[in-house]
């Protein structure tokens, strides 16, 4: 489902990668929709020194504002509760699931393993960080060589990533952007 209103609700994850690869800046600029973050996400990434300075400079330049969770919308506080107890996910990424649910916008999250199986039962679209960098190649943003530089960095501070070489993953085709 396409809206005009849509945004990225982006995880942790995501952000903590463009951090790692060096393009953080640039996070923003590759898909023509706005990115937030909600407050249990940024929560989540003010524990980390070097990642609370990065994303409290995206909020004060305006790059990615932060959003309230939605506290007064029940259905959502249900399903946020549901998910956190039941299967066991973090504050944010529960947040991000039953916030894009409820409200049909795109979840950000490279925790395939957390994320898919739930996104494709309740039709919610979704990007990975690979998504990201597909997309940034494609437009013309990041060459292969500054994709594969970013995946190495990432690889190399112990976070996961399907490849080690842009060349070797197929990227999604992304009809709902």
């Amino acid at each position: 489902m396409v809206r005009n209103n849509r945004i990225i609700l982006i995880d942790a994850d995501v952000v903590s990668h463009f951090i790692t690869g060096g393009e953080i800046l640039n996070l923003t600029h590759i898909f023509p929709i706005p990115i937030k973050i909600l407050d249990k996400v940024y929560a989540e990434l003010e524990r980390f020194k070097k990642r609370k300075t990065e994303v409290e400079n995206l909020v004060t330049q305006k790059l990615i504002e932060v959003i309230p969770f939605p506290e007064e919308d029940e259905e959502i506080k249900k399903e946020y509760f549901s998910i956190k107890k039941l299967q066991f996910k973090g504050d944010g990424e529960s947040a991000c699931m039953a916030v894009a649910k409820f409200q049909k916008h795109i979840l950000a999250s490279s925790n395939l393993k957390d994320i898919q199986h739930y996104c494709r039962l309740h039709g919610i679209d979704y990007l990975t960080t690979m998504d990201f960098l597909c997309e940034a190649l494609r437009i013309g943003m990041f060459t292969e060589e500054r994709c594969d530089r970013f995946i190495s960095a990432v690889l190399t501070a112990k976070s996961k990533l399907p490849v080690k070489k842009m060349k070797d993953y197929t990227c999604r085709k992304l009809d709902f952007i």
